[in-house]
């Protein structure tokens, strides 16, 4: 890879001042601007819900005041005068009648709207007379009333009114609000006859800026229908600045009822008002926002750039401290085959954290000194191990070819046994012969004890038997060399030679969970006797000298016990599961390629 190439050309100083900029400095900022847009979502979320907050109290006043003067049309409805002068105007005067009606006006207003915005009452009745809660700027004219939609709408209608928008036509004067919010219903008598049409409009733009009295001056708030159009707005002293067409869009099709979102430079939240489905907005500018937040991280920022400064220089300098006193050490290095190990670097030049590793390289010089000091001795000492195990072989080779010769000599004197033993004992001195091989197999390894029990019984005069119970697949299986031979020697030395009747001596070899057991069970005397040996017996010592073969080969995996029996004894080595299959060389089998 060319930049790991790179990369490994570049000196420690360099490489130290990269991977601080890869490992540190860019993880770092690149954290840092993720927790800064983490706290900007958290503190966006939470001025939301603030802002969410203020606007649904404004919006549960509005519903309020809304319901209450909902209200006011059943008591309209239960009062008994309002009803007998629309029931009977001509009973009485009309001048009467109308000081009845506005008596009763006054009294409903006083009770529930001294400190609300202004309510506007109208009743037109079914007999040509009009009842108002305010005075008219001109004359009202019972035909031109009749014929609005809201009296018509409200006079044959028999599905629940709502709250709807309309252009004021109440008051004429300059201040007036341009739109009022009204609902118009029957009136109806105990008989449930409709006696009139009661027409009542809200100034909600008096209650909209008073409910947004005292906001911040960064803060607009508006009003607008749900078809986009602004209907009012307050908050900033000279109310000119309206929405922008781009984020009416966006409200118009977000489809949820309340919520916020970012517009350029500017956050905005909104809820919808659901007495005439208008939405209620709050806009503060994105810089007024965060300003503090921006503030912190300018100042953070600058610190970091001021360590990360301080930091460089530290780094080369700590780097340039290290890498002189490492080159010095390489060229000494690099001296020590061309001057043999004879070199030396100054430890009292060097301090610190350099100077251990000076006083290691001296140390590393004298130890390797040392080293190829005992290299030569060791070396010398195995030639002449290799001579004396060269010599030792001679003897069993000599021993060997006796044997072949006191085998021929039997067989022409035509003895049948005495060949046998021969060929028996030779195949257990040639075994001992391979150094070089640790691992026979199995099949091997019972061919050598059945050698060793030709021999035995011949000396015992057949008076025991020796019975084989191994599964054909085991007989791959991989042993110590001459494991099994010290165990059936002891079972016939200390165990059935012990006994007066005739001995019998078991091998199984088996299996358990990818484990190799092989087991000696014999009829002698007893495990006491077994554990009795001596160190100075000769038996003793060859199974001591295979249990540590076992620990040499297979470490803790392999072991070698007595298991309690009630009679005779049992002998179990236990070893890790190893399976080869031979190959065929010449006319005999081999675990590897190694011959006598």
């Amino acid at each position: 890879m060319p930049l790991l190439h790179w990369f490994s050309s570049l000196t420690l100083k360099y490489r130290l001042f990269l991977a601080f900029i890869v490992l540190i400095l860019l993880p770092f900022s690149v954290l840092d601007m993720y927790n800064f847009q983490k706290v900007k979502l958290n503190l966006q979320q939470k001025t939301s819900e603030q802002s969410l907050l203020q606007m649904n109290k404004m919006n549960e006043s509005l519903e309020s005041l809304l319901a209450t003067t909902f209200k006011t049309i059943t008591m309209f409805e239960q009062d008994s005068s309002v009803i007998s002068v629309l029931k009977q105007p001509e009973v009485a005067d009309q001048i009467i009648n109308q000081r009845k009606i506005e008596e009763r006006f006054r009294s409903v207003t006083n009770s529930l709207f001294i400190s609300s915005p202004p309510v506007f009452y109208t009743i037109v009745d079914l007999l040509g007379n009009v009842y108002t809660s305010f005075p008219p700027a001109q004359r009202l004219n019972y035909d031109v009333i009749q014929a609005k939609p809201w009296f018509q709408t409200a006079l044959t209608a028999s599905a629940p009114y709502k709250w709807q928008l309309e252009s004021n036509e109440v008051l004429y004067d300059v201040n007036k609000s341009p739109q009022l919010v009204a609902i118009s219903t029957p009136l109806r008598d105990a008989d449930s006859t409709i006696r009139a049409i009661i027409h009542i409009a809200v100034d909600y733009e008096s209650w909209f800026k008073s409910a947004t009295n005292g906001s911040a001056t960064s803060e607009q708030y508006y009003l607008i229908d749900h078809k986009g159009k602004e209907i009012v707005q307050a908050g900033l002293e000279k109310a000119t600045a309206s929405l922008e067409e781009p984020i009416i869009n966006r409200l118009l099709t977000v489809g949820s009822s309340s919520g916020f979102f970012t517009h350029e430079s500017t956050f905005i939240n909104y809820t919808v008002v659901p007495s005439f489905q208008a939405y209620l907005i709050k806009t503060v500018p994105s810089n007024v926002l965060f300003a503090e937040l921006r503030a912190i991280q300018n100042a953070y920022m600058g610190t970091l750039i001021l360590f990360t400064i301080a930091f460089i220089i530290m780094t080369f300098l700590i780097a340039s401290a290290v890498t002189r006193p490492l080159r010095l050490i390489q060229t000494k290095m690099q001296d020590v085959v061309r001057k043999e190990l004879k070199v030396r670097l100054p430890d009292q030049k060097y301090g610190g954290d350099i100077q251990p590793i000076v006083q290691a390289f001296n140390q590393m010089i004298v130890d390797m000194n040392g080293l190829v000091q005992r290299l030569k001795v060791e070396e010398r000492q195995k030639e002449a191990s290799r001579f004396q195990m060269l010599l030792s072989q001679m003897n069993p080779h000599f021993l060997l070819n006796t044997l072949n010769t006191i085998r021929w000599l039997a067989l022409e004197k035509g003895d049948n046994a005495i060949p046998k033993i021969c060929v028996s004992l030779g195949r257990l001195t040639e075994a001992g012969l391979k150094l070089d091989v640790d691992l026979i197999h199995l099949e091997q390894e019972l061919e050598l004890v059945r050698g060793y029990v030709y021999i035995q019984q011949f000396r015992y005069d057949q008076q025991f038997q020796v019975e084989y119970v191994v599964a054909d697949d085991l007989k791959y299986a991989l042993v110590p060399k001459l494991s099994l031979q010290p165990i059936v020697e002891n079972a016939i030395y200390h165990g059935i030679s012990q006994i007066q009747e005739n001995g019998h001596i078991s091998i199984h070899v088996y299996t358990v969970d990818a484990q190799l057991i092989l087991e000696v069970v014999d009829n002698g005397v007893g495990l006491a006797y077994s554990e009795g040996l001596s160190k100075e017996d000769s038996h003793g010592i060859a199974l001591q000298n295979l249990r540590e073969r076992l620990a040499l080969l297979f470490k803790k995996e392999a072991s070698l016990a007595f298991v309690p029996v009630s009679h005779g004894c049992t002998v179990r080595i236990q070893l890790p599961l190893l399976m080869s299959t031979p190959y065929q060389k010449g006319n005999d089998h081999h675990v590897d390629g190694t011959t006598r």
